[in-house]
């Protein structure tokens, strides 16, 4: 996923109203409503053909059990997928290496189509939420690409949920929830009492760099991890800060975001090494260094494994 996409991560939110039978049926028992960024989805039964745009958000899907209904894929940001999921992933069919068109979309002939990022549901391109819907299309967006302010772990349980509900595998999703912050919280307790580490997300840029702010999960990763997120007060998902605002912040530990088309994370340690202001922070001379996937600090399956990685890349010293 390029930082173009990222940098308009959101949408707008737009509440449906349902009007209701004086006596309605009984809806049958797989019958369900959720609400997904501000879009009301009525699902009479659980969808049985799924494209799903984002890597991330097809990772969920996989991890809830329903790879057979997963008709399509796209836009990959790594090779590298957990080993729990990874058999039923590599069974899916890659529809387009970046975003389909809206053909190739249609091809597949889905009742859903699931996004990570807000641009995999891009107007210009035909996506939109709207035009979707108005072919009998029903859409859900990972919540993070919605936020307004800051977000926690508690976002993606929340869509758990909701994927739960919207497919008919409510058991699955809480179990994946409770699994999560089951280990999320074992971390924490490890570092009670631990002074935070002021980190420095890099994802990418020369000119500016492109960080991690406060309004994605990203931030709260660095939280659960014993870290302290230098751009916090960036209000967005990711966004561009100066190097001046980077080494002015002095990061005493460095992530280095790492995913397709990106030039690759030694590029980048080279980079920030021979950056006149920045190479002389204590993070960069020291070589204190966590590389995640993009995937690793966005909503999904690898919140906790990054969570993990990271509070053992910044507190070395503690009986993991």
């Amino acid at each position: 996923m390029t930082r173009s996409f990222r940098r308009a991560l959101g949408a707008a939110a737009l509440t449906v109203a349902l009007a209701a039978c004086a006596t309605p049926p009984a809806p049958a028992p797989s019958a369900a409503s959720v609400t997904s960024c501000g879009r009301a989805q009525a699902f009479p039964t659980p969808p049985q053909r799924i494209v799903s745009l984002n890597q991330h958000a097809t990772e969920i899907l996989v991890a809830l059990g329903l790879t057979d209904r997963i008709v399509g894929t796209a836009y990959p940001d790594t090779p590298d997928v957990p080993a729990s999921i990874a058999a039923d992933y590599k069974k899916i069919k890659l529809i387009a290496e970046k975003y389909p068109s809206l053909e190739q979309v249609l091809a597949a002939e889905p009742d859903v189509v699931v996004g990570g990022y807000a641009s995999a549901f891009a107007e210009k391109d035909g996506r939109g939420r709207e035009a979707l819907e108005r072919k009998g299309i029903r859409t859900i967006l990972l919540a993070e690409s919605c936020s307004t302010g800051p977000i926690g772990i508690g976002t993606y349980t929340e869509d758990l949920a909701l994927f739960g509900k919207a497919f008919g595998v409510a058991g699955r999703a809480k179990e994946l929830a409770e699994e999560t912050t089951r280990r999320i919280d074992a971390v924490s307790a490890k570092l009670k009492g631990v002074e935070p580490v002021p980190v420095f997300f890099y994802d990418s840029g020369e000119k500016a760099a492109f960080t991690v702010g406060g309004h994605g999960l990203g931030d709260d990763i660095a939280k659960k991890a014993g870290g302290r997120n230098i751009f916090a007060d960036l209000p967005k998902v990711f966004g561009d800060a100066s190097w001046e605002q980077v080494a002015e912040r002095a990061p005493k530990a460095v992530v280095l975001v790492d995913y397709l088309g990106a030039g690759g994370v030694d590029g980048k340690r080279a980079f920030l090494q021979g950056h006149p202001l920045v190479g002389k922070t204590a993070g960069v001379a020291q070589g204190k260094y966590v590389t995640l996937t993009l995937p690793d600090l966005i909503e999904g399956i690898r919140l906790a494994d990054a969570v993990e990685k990271l509070a053992r890349g910044l507190h070395p010293g503690v009986a993991w």
